[in-house]
């Protein structure tokens, strides 16, 4: 089963009634606490959040500019805590029932290596005079990751692109929540995702020496919904949707954390993707898929100018 492009029906998807009502239940946006979802039992607490917390963290990894991690940690808003993704689950088999809980763990440790990918680069890089590095950034940003998932067969059970996509908007609507990296687009979870998460491998820390095997795990894809879809559209074949490579989603939320999702693909690749393909965002050029997630080449091309007007 594959998620329902945009134009195409499914007469099996259900009305959106509970979860639209729960979004009235979203609190606003407030700069001074942590971000909260009405579906999570209790508020998000962790003891290195609490106080002053920006200044009890130490100076020494604060000034460290060039890491990711700390560039995402500071400055430090409270309302960008927890991090994390809205993830739709659209598959409900007994086989599903089953793999779910696979992907959802595997799904994190994948998110956390490509967190900790950066800390491992340098570690391999450092020299013996060089200071020992410093985990706590990597340590705050994984444990700071809470998702909003949605897993309701009554509701989600083969959801379309644009079901998902009204729900999400009615979401941001009411937590006014689209400045930060989680109100840009929202994960869905369709068999096809469910699969390539379970049969990815896990990458292993490579601290030094030889490159190791990265195995399966660069096919684990998932599929992303556009929020602002149509308004972000300034190209005809830009659809709202794409997918993404597992092990970017860290890297791709820090990018919309700066800008949208239409802008986080970059332009030459979008007039590149041939029409009836859909781009997948790997942190870098990108690549195309079919449905069933077949890769195509694609040879980038920038687009045409027009003639210049004196």
């Amino acid at each position: 089963m594959t998620l329902v492009r945009p134009g195409h029906s499914a007469s099996s998807s259900p009305t959106t009634v509970d979860p639209a009502s729960m979004n009235k239940l979203v609190d606003e946006i407030d700069e001074n606490s942590f971000y909260h979802h009405p579906s999570w039992p209790q508020r998000w607490s962790h003891p290195d959040f609490t106080g002053d917390y920006t200044k009890a963290w130490s100076a020494s990894w604060r000034r460290q500019a060039e890491g990711q991690t700390t560039r995402f940690l500071s400055p430090s808003m409270e309302y960008k805590f927890p991090w994390g993704y809205i993830i739709y689950r659209t598959v409900y088999t007994p086989k599903s029932d089953e793999l779910w809980p696979i992907a959802m763990e595997k799904l994190g440790h994948i998110i956390n290596s490509s967190i900790d990918a950066g800390l491992h680069a340098k570690i391999r890089h450092n020299r013996p005079e060089d200071p020992e590095s410093n985990e706590e950034p990597e340590r705050l940003v994984k444990e700071s990751r809470k998702d909003v998932i949605f897993s309701d067969k009554r509701f989600w059970d083969r959801a379309g692109i644009e079901q998902i996509r009204q729900h999400f908007r009615e979401y941001l609507r009411a937590s006014k929540g689209t400045i930060y990296g989680r109100f840009k687009g929202c994960l869905v979870i369709d068999e096809l995702s469910l699969k390539s998460i379970v049969f990815s491998d896990v990458p292993q820390p490579w601290l030094g020496g030889r490159s190791p095997n990265m195995g399966q795990y660069c096919l684990g894809v998932v599929g992303m919904i556009d929020g602002l879809y149509p308004e972000s559209r300034d190209h005809p074949r830009y659809t709202g949707f794409m997918r993404v490579y597992v092990r970017s989603l860290w890297d791709l939320y820090c990018q919309l954390c700066r800008e949208n999702m239409r802008e986080s693909i970059p332009y030459p690749y979008l007039f590149s993707v041939p029409e009836g393909l859909i781009p997948v965002y790997d942190g870098g050029t990108g690549e195309a898929q079919d449905e069933e997630g077949n890769i195509y080449p694609i040879v980038l091309e920038r687009p045409k100018r027009g003639p210049r007007v004196a």
